[in-house]
């Protein structure tokens, strides 16, 4: 059935997705939790959060589009009469008009709970599971109160980073769930954008098990993400890899006269952080054995392999670049190294935007993605190297 609703619109000429450059903005992607639970109130309002990320002087920065990620956890959990449901929408459906009379177009995407480190693939118990019907039936809700935002470019991603594996082996694929999430979608909201993807965190690889068929709706485009060489893009991270927290400093391009100083930091925070003694040596043995590699290795070649991979795949699929949003790259802030963030961005974006993809920075502000300084004013280096106009102000 998922084919054939999406078949429908395949007689329509496809035009190019309206997101060519934009930033995620976090103002939904961490519902308030009181006591280990959603708090009553979960989600800000409009009103403040256009204040907290300054919406009004986004499309001075040469941006045209905006990310919205909302973990829609405490919808599926004690939300009977859907007062959360109601609550969420109140926040999210001005601050969309807000965006679009700026000129700037939203992608709104569905983030699985994360509440307790659960993973989204928990949602995914088969297409008659009853914690995917469930979230199917949220997401539903949700495409049909904001299908009537749709005159202006507005989008909706229905699972965010699905799942780890390219292929589930312990459990129903994402390529199961997938066409039917989007049939429910596109019925209830004929006017939005529809998001595709794939597993392995959306990376490019995981678009093996997408179905071209999907693609075949006008209004949907190919969402990938971003974040390679990883050692350098998540360096100092305490949420990622197990050794991450022992990675800092890195530059971008690696320079192997730096492998000594790096060895150097990573046997200290080693030595200081709160392991078992056969747990310590086995990470820091990991981690010196990635800085060894990734400080002697040029990755711009895989970096290049990596998008015309990505292109190869969407000639398969049959999908013309201008309906490919990379909607997800970033890279960490480690103060003493900010240039090599600068090169990365600018690298990165500039292959992006070379292949006809559209890309979307993660993230504008707050946290060790953003682009704003501690004193909240945004690094004019940053931003030129995205290609992006410095506002008055921004640092230094």
């Amino acid at each position: 059935m998922a084919v054939a609703v999406f078949a429908l619109g395949a007689a329509a000429a496809a035009e190019d997705a309206p997101f060519r450059r934009g930033v995620s903005l976090q103002a939904f992607t961490f519902p308030a939790v009181v006591g280990g639970g959603y708090a009553a109130q979960a989600y800000p309002g409009a009103d403040a959060t256009a204040v907290r990320f300054a919406v009004a002087g986004l499309r001075g920065l040469g941006l045209d589009h905006v990310r919205l990620p909302v973990d829609i956890g405490p919808l599926l959990r004690d939300d009977p009469a859907g007062r959360r449901r109601r609550a969420l929408l109140d926040a999210v459906r001005p601050l969309i008009g807000r965006l679009h009379a700026d000129g700037l177009g939203v992608i709104v995407t569905l983030v699985a709970p994360g509440l307790g480190g659960a993973i989204p693939e928990a949602w995914l118990d088969g297409p008659d599971g009853p914690r995917f019907l469930r979230y199917a039936t949220i997401a539903e809700t949700l495409a049909a109160a904001l299908d009537d935002l749709g005159g202006a470019p507005l989008a909706l991603e229905p699972m965010n980073e699905p799942q780890r594996a390219c292929r589930r082996t312990d459990g129903p694929d994402w390529a199961v769930h997938q066409p039917i999430l989007l049939a429910r979608l596109r019925a209830a909201a004929p006017r939005l954008w529809l998001g595709v993807t794939g597993g392995c965190w959306s990376k490019v690889e995981g678009l093996d098990s997408v179905d071209a068929a999907l693609l075949r709706d006008p209004r949907t485009f190919l969402s990938v993400h971003f974040y390679d060489p990883f050692l350098f893009t998540h360096q100092g991270t305490d949420w990622a890899l197990d050794i991450m927290p022992l990675v800092t400093g890195l530059s971008y391009p690696p320079r192997a006269e730096q492998v000594p100083e790096a060895l150097a930091a990573a046997r200290d925070k080693a030595g200081r952080a709160a392991w078992p003694e056969g747990v310590r040596r086995e990470r820091l043995a990991r981690a010196e054995a990635s800085l060894r590699h990734y400080l002697t290795t040029d990755p711009r070649p895989a970096l290049r392999e990596t998008f015309a991979d990505l292109r190869r795949r969407a000639s398969g699929l049959e999908i013309a670049a201008g309906r490919i949003v990379v909607t997800e790259f970033g890279a960490t802030r480690t103060p003493d190294r900010d240039a090599s963030r600068a090169r990365w961005l600018q690298e990165v974006s500039g292959m992006i935007s070379a292949e006809g993809w559209g890309w979307t920075l993660w993230v504008l502000r707050e946290g060790p993605f953003g682009l704003d300084r501690p004193d909240g004013r945004l690094d004019r280096s940053l931003l030129q190297a995205l290609g992006l106009r410095a506002p008055n102000g921004s640092f230094p």
